[in-house]
């Protein structure tokens, strides 16, 4: 199907840009700004499911068993006998008890301190390593097995042996962290330098652009969404390989903590723990979210200007 002529012709400048299409339409009230900017039927469903887990919790329900699916041969929530089950809210109790002794706060410091040195370090030797061998196609033949051979191994094996050379302090966990957290970034940072279209390169090769100028125009551009949302997941990685290694070996922690519970039958405490940990994660994960959405908000004006332009014509 053709398009017009009037179409065909039009100039690049006459399509209007988003700022120009929400200036052309009508002043949209300020409640329903904040209700569509707030998507609470989102949030309601969200709502419904915390809710739902909650009464599951409380009602024991989840601990007795689903009794209507015993006729097929299926508990997927077999009995547990008392002692090890959590009541909501002897667990809840204890957390706001935890949360105001200044012990609590200085092992969640230490937790918090090992994932983060181990992340911004295997993130920075991850992006670097993803960038080289991605663009490199001869050094990617040369590393890739080998990179491929130790992603394969479980980085848990070598926990031991890093005990024993780093000991039982904060720096073994930050190597257990960069060992794991190194390939989460690598890999997909490799594969996204590597699937950058040619073209566009060549287009801004043949416009004069330099080889970093090209790097920050058409590839830094195009791998930040994959190298971002590596980001995201290493970071949760990195708070659970610091409370793994704690829970082998530690003088302070969150895990040690954890772990003292569990071996006490102190399943109250431990579920505060896990609530604790668990907060920390998505704090951390927000973090980068809310750095994501900063660094990537050209996508949404491009779409936004795309869509426009489709409307336009």
């Amino acid at each position: 199907m053709k398009s017009s002529p009037e179409v065909q012709d039009a100039p690049v400048s006459s399509i209007p840009t988003s700022d120009e299409v929400r200036a052309m339409l009508p002043d949209e009230p300020r409640w329903k700004y904040i209700l569509r900017k707030i998507d609470v039927p989102v949030q309601l469903g969200r709502l419904a499911i915390l809710l739902l887990l909650w009464w599951l919790w409380w009602s024991d329900t989840i601990w007795d068993g689903w009794d209507a699916l015993s006729i097929f041969g299926v508990q997927p929530f077999p009995n547990v006998a008392p002692t090890f089950r959590a009541a909501p809210g002897e667990t809840w109790n204890f957390l706001r008890e935890v949360l105001q002794e200044k012990l609590f706060w200085e092992d969640v410091l230490v937790t918090v301190k090992e994932a983060l040195v181990g992340f911004l370090i295997a993130a920075i030797l991850g992006v670097t390593a993803g960038l080289l061998l991605g663009r490199f196609n001869r050094l990617s033949k040369i590393f890739g097995p080998f990179i491929i051979l130790f992603n394969a191994m479980p980085k848990i094996a070598f926990l031991p042996l890093i005990l024993v050379i780093y000991g039982v302090g904060e720096m073994s966990k930050v190597v257990l962290i960069i060992m794991i957290g190194f390939f989460i970034v690598q890999v997909p940072t490799m594969s996204a330098v590597s699937l950058v279209d040619p073209d566009l390169e060549m287009v801004a090769e043949t416009m004069g652009a330099t080889t970093f100028q090209r790097f920050i125009k058409v590839t830094l551009p195009a791998i930040l969404p994959s190298i971002l949302g590596a980001l995201r997941l290493a970071a949760i990685i990195s708070i659970q390989g610091a409370v793994f290694g704690e829970i082998f070996a530690a003088k302070r922690g969150v895990g040690q903590r954890l772990i003292t519970a569990a071996n006490q039958l102190n399943y109250e405490q431990l579920f505060a723990y896990v609530f604790a940990l668990a907060v920390i994660s998505l704090i951390l994960n927000g973090i980068i979210g809310a750095i994501e959405r900063r660094a990537l908000r050209w996508q949404s004006s491009s779409q936004s200007t795309a869509s426009n332009a489709g409307v336009s014509l």
